[in-house]
């Protein structure tokens, strides 16, 4: 006889506003860097664009735990939604670099608020011996949502018109109003949660630093082919920057349920570790094999690396968690956009040092080869 305890309705509902919401992320994800540069006409903006959308999401991280801990969740999550719909409205009205930037920050806020809030939810409304599972699910249909809509938004942009890239914002504007719409069926239909176990202001448990830490460094190298995916598809010869991004969400599909059932044993550091030499491993094929093999290998291995070793992270931190779940995730996250932050403005700044693309991957990958050695080390 099973025993075992469904997934309760709120995660449900949380985890189906969540795909939403990523599909109105990923459908611009690749597009908004080529309309950077359609803009700007300097490739050093795409990594600037990219780390002012991070690092005004890493200054936010910790606001957003304050928020959840003082309002509905679903009432929090409603407001993120807002604020992202509002900042892809105002895209097509941006014209100047300037005006991009100041949107991207908004945009960063409002994603931060909209990640932590629907990690708290998950987490505070499961199971606790089924919330890796659980986060396998929501990163599972993320990477669904990574697969479709960057390619198809990549196609939609494809002749490089201030026109297409419009009807492209308009198309995520409307999607992302659908996520804002669920997220007002949620507040009415799911009860309150006002109140958290633990307040989040103050410090973390200790326990959330290591994983966290890892997660840094993990995600270092990805800043790298989220800002700069047009010119890395270039360098290979892609027509679709976009096309990176699917093989990769197909591998994060694949890694985010088989990473979700090996952790489910608290194989927390194991997993962590084995992911992120994947991650070096899909570098040094990007470096090696130039060209479509080496692009589609390189997104693969990367994809699978990263989602296996996020689920085994974000597990351990959910386990380690003891005064409040949002503090923790909260921290995590603010780990993982600092990462991607350092990436963007680490390349813009290699770059204009006359450094090459292949070059700075190659440097850059090397900081998930020490987040193997440290996950394997500190996680237990």
């Amino acid at each position: 006889m099973n025993n075992r305890i469904p997934l309760s309705r709120t995660t449900k509902i949380v985890i189906a506003i969540a795909f939403v919401l990523f599909s109105a992320y990923n459908l611009v994800l690749s597009a908004l860097q080529n309309y950077v540069l359609l803009v700007s006409g300097d490739t050093s903006t795409l990594g600037i664009s990219f780390g002012v959308f991070t690092l005004a999401a890493v200054l936010s991280r910790f606001l957003s735990g304050w928020i959840i801990d003082r309002i509905d969740d679903a009432i929090a999550l409603i407001l993120a939604n807002m604020i992202l719909t509002v900042s892809l409205g105002f895209y097509p009205m941006a014209m100047g670099i300037t005006t991009i930037y100041v949107i991207r920050a908004v945009q960063g806020f409002g994603w931060a608020l909209s990640t932590v809030t629907i990690l708290t939810m998950i987490a505070e409304n499961t199971e606790s011996t089924r919330v890796s599972e659980a986060l396998g699910y929501l990163n599972g249909f993320g990477s669904f949502s990574l697969l479709i809509f960057p390619v198809f938004g990549s196609w939609l942009v494809a002749i490089n018109t201030l026109e297409s890239f419009q009807l492209c914002f308009l198309i995520a504007f409307g999607i992302s109003g659908i996520s804002t719409g669920l997220s007002i069926y949620a507040w009415r239909t799911i009860p309150p949660a006002v109140t958290h176990e633990a307040p989040v202001a103050g410090f973390p448990d200790r326990g959330v630093l290591s994983p966290t830490l890892s997660a840094f460094l993990l995600f270092i190298p990805l800043g790298v082919f989220l800002s700069y995916s047009p010119e890395i598809a270039v360098l290979n010869s892609i027509q679709n920057p976009g096309t990176f991004f699917s093989v990769y969400a197909l591998a994060q599909i694949l890694g985010s349920v088989l990473g979700g059932i090996w952790t489910g044993t608290s194989r927390y550091g194991r997993i962590a570790t084995i992911g992120a030499l994947l991650i070096v491993f899909g570098v040094i094929l990007m470096f090696v094999f130039a060209g479509i093999i080496g692009y589609l290998s390189s997104a693969f291995t990367i994809g699978f690396g990263i989602a296996a070793a996020n689920i085994a992270l974000n597990s351990h931190v959910s386990s380690v968690s003891i005064s409040s779940e949002a503090k923790g995730m909260a921290v995590y996250s603010a780990g993982v956009d600092t990462a991607i932050a350092v990436g963007s403005f680490g390349t813009a700044m290699l770059l204009s040092f006359g450094w090459g693309i292949p070059t700075i991957l190659l440097v850059l990958g090397c900081a998930a080869l020490i987040s193997a050695l440290h996950s394997y080390v500190a996680i237990r």
